[in-house]
């Protein structure tokens, strides 16, 4: 299980260029690439991948960036569990839009 950052944003070049979208962290055992797209249903915006950490963490500081194993703030916010599949079905959360980052 790593923790990896996404920004959501439909311009992958954008995306990746941009420093001031605000990024969202999610923990997933995907094989995950820095600049991967990937697409949720419940999202009406690709999620382009920013970062991927060699760890997980519990919460994450919606103001600051801060992750964290312990609850010491009340901006922190549990990290949601990201499932990537290759293939979508009904129970897809999240599909792969392109295999390699360019």
């Amino acid at each position: 299980m790593k923790t990896i950052f996404v920004v959501y944003d439909n311009d992958v070049i954008r995306a990746m260029n941009d420093c001031k979208t605000k990024r969202y962290a999610f923990n997933t055992e995907a094989d995950v690439k820095v600049g991967e797209v990937l697409r949720a249903k419940e999202y009406s915006s690709d999620m382009v991948v920013k970062e991927v950490l060699d760890k997980s963490f519990k919460y994450y500081n919606n103001i600051n960036g801060d992750l964290s194993n312990e609850l010491t703030s009340t901006s922190f916010r549990a990290v949601k569990n990201l499932k990537v599949v290759d293939n979508a079905d009904n129970d897809v959360i999240a599909t792969r839009v392109n295999e390699e980052a360019d």
